[in-house]
C-alpha cells in the first residue's frame, strides 16, 4: 500500500463527531419562522441575448431580514415539462454569474437561476448591520452571534434562493450546484429547503471548521487565523467562535440532507482541506457519491463536469 493508499484509507473512515449544540435544528427552525415574515417582492427584467433558443433574466428580490439579493435567470425557450428547477451558487467572492454556465443544465430544458451572496458583489449589498467588524473578510462579521452572524444571512437567503426559482419556474422540485463556498451553501439549503432533487457540491468550503482552520494554508479559513494572530493570540475567544461556526458548519447541517448528493475532493487542496470533504460526506443522510482527484488542487477536472451530467441524469431522466 503506498501513502496516497494509506491515506485514501483514512479519509474513507474519517467521521468526526458532529459540534452541533443542543438547539441546533431549533435555531433554524425559528429562522425559517421568522423567513415566512417576508415577502420575497421578486423583480424580474429581461436582457438582450446572443444565443437562440436562451432566456435571460436580471433578477432581484429580499434578502433574509434586509437586502436586495441580485441574480440571473437562465431558461431555455422550450423548457422541459417533467424537469426541475436549479439553482447555483457561486465560490467565495466569485461571481460573475455568467449565463453560459447554466447551459448544461438549460440544453436539458431546465431553468436556473444563478444567486449572488449579499455583499460579495457590486449588485448585492449586505445591508445587515453586525455587532463587530470583520477581522479580513466576510467570516469573521458579527461571529460573536449566532443570530447576527454574516453567513446566517447567507444562508437564509439561499434557502429564500429555491423559493424564488420555483416563483420563476413554476417547479416545485429543484436542485442545487455549487463549489467551495458555493458548494457549503448547497449543501446547507439542500438541509433547509424542502423538496431538493439532488446537490452537487464541489471542492466544500464551510465544513469542519476546526479541523479546517488549522489546516488551511490559504483562501477564507486564514481569516480565523489573522483574526486570532491580530485580534486574540491568546485565543480567549476561540470557544465562542467556534460556537457560532457550528451552526453553519455544513458538517452539522449534513445529517438532515436526504436528497442525493455528489460530492468532488481535490487531493491538493490547500484552501479547502480534503480531510473536511469526508467529514461532509460521511454525515450526508442520503445516497452520496464522491469523487477524489489526485493531482488537483482547489479545483477538479473538465471531466468531472461530465460525472455531474451523469449523476444529473440518473436522477431526473424518469421525472
Amino acid at each position: 500500500m503506498n501513502a496516497y493508499d494509506e491515506a485514501m484509507e483514512q479519509l474513507l473512515n474519517y467521521k468526526p463527531e458532529q459540534t452541533k449544540k443542543v438547539d441546533f435544528e431549533e435555531f433554524w427552525d425559528g429562522l425559517k419562522v421568522e423567513d415566512q415574515e417576508y415577502p420575497l417582492n421578486v423583480e424580474v427584467k429581461e436582457r438582450t441575448y446572443s444565443v437562440p433558443g436562451v432566456n435571460v433574466y436580471d433578477v432581484a428580490f429580499d434578502g433574509f431580514r434586509n437586502s436586495r439579493i441580485h441574480g440571473v435567470y437562465v431558461t431555455p425557450k422550450v423548457v422541459k415539462k417533467d424537469a426541475p428547477a436549479a439553482v447555483i451558487f457561486h465560490g467565495y467572492n466569485w461571481n460573475t454569474l455568467q449565463p453560459h454556465y447554466t447551459f448544461k443544465h438549460v440544453i436539458q430544458g431546465i431553468p436556473v437561476l444563478l444567486v449572488d451572496v449579499r455583499g460579495q458583489s457590486v449588485k448585492s449589498a449586505d445591508k445587515n448591520s453586525y455587532p463587530n467588524g470583520g477581522a479580513a473578510g466576510w467570516l469573521t462579521q458579527g461571529i460573536f452571534d449566532r443570530n447576527q452572524y454574516y453567513y446566517t444571512h447567507v444562508y437564509m437567503d439561499c434557502y429564500r434562493s429555491v423559493d424564488v426559482v420555483r416563483k420563476l419556474s413554476g417547479k416545485r422540485y429543484v436542485y442545487l450546484e455549487g463549489g467551495s463556498q458555493g458548494g457549503g451553501l448547497a449543501i446547507a439549503t439542500a438541509a433547509l429547503q424542502k423538496d431538493i432533487t439532488l446537490t452537487l457540491c464541489d471542492i466544500p468550503f464551510m465544513t469542519d471548521f476546526e479541523r479546517s482552520v488549522g489546516l488551511a494554508a490559504e483562501g477564507p479559513y486564514t481569516e480565523i487565523s489573522h483574526y486570532f494572530k491580530v485580534h486574540d493570540p491568546q485565543h480567549k475567544t476561540s470557544s465562542k467562535i467556534f460556537e457560532t461556526l457550528s451552526y453553519v458548519d455544513a458538517m452539522n447541517l449534513a445529517s438532515s440532507v436526504t436528497c442525493p448528493v455528489l460530492l468532488s475532493v481535490g487531493m491538493m487542496d490547500p484552501v479547502c482541506p480534503p480531510i473536511s470533504a469526508f467529514s461532509l460526506y460521511h454525515h450526508l443522510g442520503g445516497v452520496k457519491e464522491i469523487r477524489t482527484y489526485r493531482e488537483y488542487g482547489h479545483e477538479v477536472p473538465m471531466i468531472h463536469e461530465e460525472e455531474k451530467l451523469k449523476f444529473i441524469h440518473s436522477y431526473i431522466k424518469s421525472m
